[in-house]
């Protein structure tokens, strides 16, 4: 996935965000910033726009400079899923590269982790320092998740140390929490959808071997499976080959039997 660059500056207080000055309805102002949040959340297509609009409602919501998310992928571990600008970018990217910084301990048992200054904090000194380095001397880690699974963290950065306070920890908890739903809702979404293409394709291939070789779906399906297996290649892959070039290789088992490998 392509990194998000939202230049998002920071609007004066309205609406529903949060007053910095720190005048009454404070709380009622957050509140109305969240849940507008959640209803444009509801509206999104993709993890993307997902991750692009809790990063603009974080430099609303926080005192943050600059934010960005990391995103637990299945295959690949940790990644870099959006940011604000590039330092971000590239301080995300250092996590990943040292295999140290603050999105590595968060957990559920440590759901939040705040780095005061990068110039001092001894826990991840090559980290650190070269997050130092580009300009941000305070980070606050908050981790994504849902019940189920542990999705990634929003990172928020200033670059002043010392720069975020419990107010802030608050908030930005709760943009997780709703970044954390919609991401999960999203991926899920996207994983059914996969799994009817995938459905439709096996289908669609196992009707082109039993018209071929006069066999039933069980049996249709039992040659999909048989090959994939034997081929190292995933099902559906098989499926969407059969069906686009009615083709299977002289080693596959139907072929084997009819002595061709011409489907059709």
């Amino acid at each position: 996935m392509s990194v998000i660059h939202s230049e998002v500056s920071r609007p004066p207080a309205a609406g529903g965000f949060r007053d910095v000055s720190g005048t009454p309805g404070t709380e009622v102002l957050l509140a109305r910033g969240l849940a507008q949040l959640a209803v444009e959340l509801y509206d999104v297509a993709s993890i993307d726009d997902a991750v692009g609009l809790v990063l603009a409602y974080a430099l609303r919501t926080t005192t943050c400079d600059c934010a960005g998310v990391v995103l637990v992928d299945r295959r690949t571990g940790l990644r870099t899923g959006g940011a604000t600008d590039r330092r971000v970018e590239q301080a995300d990217q250092l996590q990943l590269e040292y295999g140290e910084g603050p999105c590595v301990p968060v957990s559920r048992e440590q759901p939040s982790v705040l780095v005061s200054d990068t110039v001092v904090d001894p826990r991840w000194p090559r980290w650190s320092a070269r997050v130092a380095e580009l300009g941000l001397r305070s980070v606050l880690t908050v981790r994504l998740c849902t019940a189920r699974s542990n999705l990634g963290a929003l990172n928020l950065y200033a670059i002043r140390a010392g720069g975020f306070t419990a107010v802030d920890e608050t908030t930005a908890q709760l943009l997780a929490r709703h970044a954390a739903v919609a991401i999960a809702t999203l991926r899920e979404a996207s994983t059914l959808a996969q799994a009817i293409e995938t459905r439709t394709l096996i289908g669609r291939a196992q009707g082109v071997l039993m018209e071929r070789f006069s066999i039933n779906a069980d049996q249709a399906f039992a040659v999909l499976q048989r090959y994939s297996q034997d081929n190292n290649i995933k099902l559906r892959i098989v499926a969407a080959e059969l069906i686009s070039t009615r083709r299977l290789p002289t080693r596959s088992p139907v072929a084997a039997a009819v002595r061709s490998p011409a489907i059709g």
